[in-house]
């Protein structure tokens, strides 16, 4: 499966995904082969295209003459109305055009394929102009996805929206996302009170299943959720067992102030960053302290040293990790996201069937675990199962499709030369762009964007955002290993292979086994000191250089 595009233009949109032509809100009806040529028209705009072209776009199978195309271009003229006058131009003896400035697109993960009812929980919505409150209202979404999860009569999508852009209604968010009910609400914090309101939406028939508003103490915030889980649940006529309500149990906290420094870690931690993330595991433990038995904080600490470990080249360990994990499953053995972190220990200790079956554990717990996902598709990347490390990345990309990491995951594991990849990259474009202007400090969305910008043909771009990611930190591991991947897609061997040494001088061992099947460094395996600098026997040589020598201009 593949991104889909939904283009804007002349004040109607176009949703390939779901062959849905509208004029605002409101459906214009158009026949499939009158679609069909409005669609290629939009993905090829700005260049003149001859009648031989769509004729063979639209009709390659069958023999037709100029009439019926004749015919598709008067339906759609006529379907646009006035609006779109003068929008799709002939050229005459030559074809058609359409200006490409008048298109906007856009692009957009299809809709989970289940058998189950599917629900999104859209973002709870903070009354309050203050910005503080988001992340209350960011866990209460959370946190109610995850108890629906433990119903595994449901499919759960939990987009967390971190855009500048004005939210959409919650039918137009949850018919986005291909989903058949939506949960949503709003919530106000006013010193220690609370107000809450939720609802339970059909979005097929727009019906308002179930509403109600909560006005109770902050600490009253757990009952809260559950009163909106069971209520949720008991409309859609489901079940969730007895043992399943026990596990959310264990892994609360009645300390609020845990609680708060719990969900503000996950507010930096999501930044991916090596910053954001030793902030963020600092107010985990901070957490911990407050609360020693409060098992998802510690499983939350865990997961920053796996991320500060692998991606970062942290001072972290395995065993660390191991122990951090431990205490949260002797205080909650169903919490997946510690089994993960047991999953990343045991891989870099060595213990790849351990590792492996830990993740399978975490994902048998809870299928939309995002963490594990992702990990288990660098296990999959470093033992060359790039089917099944595309597979896993396309999962995280459905959960979480405001984040770029899972786009860009997938954009590595999809072959190089097919028109799959410029849709991949368009989405890990359109992503990371957004994460880079609400966090221009970070240089990770930069980085990472700048791999698709070379993949969607853009050099220059791509070099300017890697220069902006290397001023912000010239020795981060990941931005130096996406560089790396850009000079070796440019063609600079040489170029590419610096800012590999640099990368390969802090990172362990998995580390350098995921570049070593990474389709993007496929133009530097020729390179005489390639095999050198990726075998663990000469790292030592550029250990002892001084850091002056690996300074790279660009």
């Amino acid at each position: 499966m593949r991104p889909e595009r939904i283009y804007e233009f002349a004040g109607h949109s176009l949703d390939l995904g779901r062959g849905r032509l509208q004029r605002g809100k409101e459906d214009v009806a158009l026949r499939p082969k009158s679609l069909a040529l409005l669609a290629y028209l939009l993905e090829n705009p700005g260049r003149v295209l001859d009648k031989e072209e769509l004729i063979a776009a639209v009709w390659p199978t069958s023999i037709v003459t100029d009439d019926s195309l004749s015919q598709c271009l008067k339906d759609i003229r006529g379907a646009l109305g006035a609006a779109a006058e003068g929008f799709i131009r002939t050229v005459p003896r030559r074809g058609y055009i359409v200006d490409a400035e008048n298109i906007q697109s856009r692009s957009r993960l299809p809709a989970r394929q289940s058998e189950k009812p599917s629900i999104a929980v859209l973002p709870f919505r903070p009354l309050a102009s203050d910005r503080e409150h988001y992340w209350f209202a960011e866990g209460l979404t959370e946190d109610i996805a995850t108890a629906l999860t433990r119903s595994r009569q449901l499919t759960v999508i939990s987009p967390l929206s971190r855009s500048a852009e004005p939210a959409a209604s919650a039918n137009e968010a949850a018919e986005a996302l291909g989903v058949r009910y939506a949960v949503d609400g709003s919530v106000r914090l006013a010193g220690e009170r609370l107000r809450v309101s939720a609802r339970l939406v059909d979005v097929l028939s727009g019906t308002i299943l179930w509403a109600d508003r909560f006005d109770r103490y902050l600490s009253d915030v757990f009952a809260i959720q559950d009163e909106i889980t069971g209520a949720t649940v008991r409309h859609l006529e489901l079940e969730l067992l007895p043992e399943d309500r026990r596990a959310l149990q264990l892994s609360r906290t009645e300390n609020m102030e845990a609680y708060t420094y719990y969900r503000h870690g996950w507010q930096l931690a999501r930044h991916w960053s090596k910053e954001y993330l030793l902030v963020a595991r600092r107010m985990f433990m901070q957490a911990v302290e407050l609360d020693p038995a409060f098992a998802r904080a510690h499983s939350a600490a865990a997961l920053c040293d796996c991320f500060l470990l692998e991606w970062l080249a942290g001072s972290e360990t395995p065993q660390s990790i191991l122990a951090l994990a431990d205490k949260a499953l002797a205080l909650d053995p169903s919490l997946a996201e510690a089994h993960v972190t047991r999953g990343l220990a045991f891989q870099r200790l060595g213990r790849l069937e351990e590792g492996r079956a830990a993740y399978s554990k975490a994902l048998a717990i809870d299928p939309t675990c995002y963490e594990a996902r992702l990990f288990a598709g660098f296990l999959a990347r470093m033992e060359g199962e790039h089917e099944i490390a595309k597979a896993h990345f396309f999962e995280a990309a459905q959960l979480r499709p405001d984040d770029y990491l899972g786009p860009y995951f997938v954009l590595g594991e999809v072959d190089l030369a097919t028109s799959e990849k410029l849709v991949w990259a368009q989405l890990t474009l359109e992503l990371a762009e957004r994460a880079a202007v609400l966090q221009p400090e970070n240089p990770a969305p930069l980085s990472r964007g700048a791999v698709a910008l070379v993949h969607l043909g853009r050099l220059p771009e791509a070099f300017a955002w890697t220069r902006r990611a290397l001023v912000l930190d010239p020795d981060d591991p990941v931005t130096c290993c996406n560089t790396a991947c850009i000079y070796s897609m440019a063609g600079d061997q040489e170029t590419a292979m610096r800012y590999l040494e640099v990368y390969v001088r802090q990172s362990s061992e998995d580390m350098i086994g995921l570049i070593r099947h990474d389709r993007t460094l496929d133009g530097i395996r020729s390179h005489p000191d390639y095999e050198a600098l990726v075998t663990t026997g000469w790292r030592p040589r550029f250990l002892e250089r001084a850091k002056e020598e690996t300074a790279i201009r660009l």
